[in-house]
């Protein structure tokens, strides 16, 4: 499999840049980051979908936080009804919602704009920042203005049972259910990838394995064969959920797909055909890749730790991209 098949749904990344730093930021959100989407970016991205895909199953916004920057988004909201491109939901952890009229207003913008539905994150992560009663405030004025999903509701009705006026820190929600009740949760409940923050940040909820035992796992479904994707704000199309690696400008997207060659992108290729154990057998040779101690909770914490030391060292490979998100990575 050398090319990419189209893209039929994923989700635009209006931001890096977050209220939270969260735990199991598979995107390694942040306060730290500035950037935000630009709007002809997004119409190009846009044009781009009709122009390569004969079905769009759905679309959503999100981050980091795409409220940080209403305006843009409530934009972005209106292009992508304006192209036809149907947004499932937009993602928020609801960290504005302060004022009950200043929520209803913008919420009532967006299903004016064509948003139908709102999602909103509430989990151990979150509200280690996140008041509950701010998400009772989204879920409540929500409700009222289009549907609403909550992410995930067994998290919400366990840290309600903590305390809803103010955070909670993870090691709290951990002591008040049981380390074998919340390590379950936090292991399965979220559906969490092992890339991202998770294996530096939460590792301590998982068994871990030496690099040897992630021999034979190959990505080449997540990274050219999902039909799924994510485009950041620097115009990176990252497949399917593998934040940190681009395989071109999705600002571009049709004739990113008629020169697509996996020769240009020898991370992704030694991905694809060998798998993240085969690009740490490269980066050990290499790179001198010393492994982590404790060993990897998965095969993308095995790709993620081998891809940032290669980052940090070199800037020979493109798809390793964009740099900030190696630098935020711990």
């Amino acid at each position: 499999m050398t090319s990419i098949v189209s893209i039929d749904s994923g989700g635009l990344m209006l931001t890096y840049k977050c209220s939270c730093r969260c735990r199991h930021c598979l995107y390694c959100a942040g306060p730290g980051w500035s950037e935000f989407m630009d709007v002809n970016d997004a119409a190009q991205i846009f044009q781009g979908l009709i122009e390569t895909t004969s079905v769009l199953r759905g679309f959503h916004l999100a981050g980091g936080e795409p409220f940080l920057d209403f305006e843009r988004l409530l934009n972005i909201q209106k292009l992508a009804t304006e192209f036809g491109i149907p947004i499932e939901y937009v993602e928020t952890n609801a960290f504005w919602c302060v004022d009950e009229d200043v929520t209803r207003n913008r919420f009532e913008q967006l299903r004016e704009a064509g948003l139908r539905c709102i999602l909103i994150s509430c989990s151990p992560f979150h509200a280690e920042r996140i008041p509950l009663e701010r998400v009772n405030l989204a879920l409540r004025v929500g409700v009222e203005v289009f549907d609403v999903l909550l992410w995930i509701p067994e998290f919400y009705r366990q840290l309600a049972r903590i305390r809803t006026h103010e955070p909670i820190e993870l090691n709290e929600y951990v002591d008040t259910l049981g380390a074998e009740v919340a390590g379950t949760m936090i292991r399965d409940g979220y559906g969490l990838i092992t890339g991202g923050r998770v294996g530096y940040s939460l590792g301590e909820f998982y068994e871990r394995k030496p690099a040897e035992q992630y021999e034979g796992e190959h990505c080449t479904v997540e990274l050219l064969q999902s039909g799924h994707a994510h485009f950041d704000p620097y115009g990176n199309l990252i497949p399917a959920f593998c934040s940190g690696i681009s395989l071109g400008d999705a600002r571009r997207l049709a004739a990113l797909f008629r020169s697509f060659d996996l020769k240009n992108l020898p991370i992704v290729q030694t991905l694809t055909e060998g798998g993240p154990y085969k690009l740490y057998v490269i980066a050990v040779e290499e790179f001198g890749y010393e492994p982590l101690p404790g060993g990897y909770i998965g095969k993308c914490h095995l790709c993620v730790d081998v891809r940032k030391w290669i980052r940090m060292r070199t800037n020979q490979f493109t798809e390793l991209s964009p740099l900030q998100f190696y630098q935020e990575l711990d």
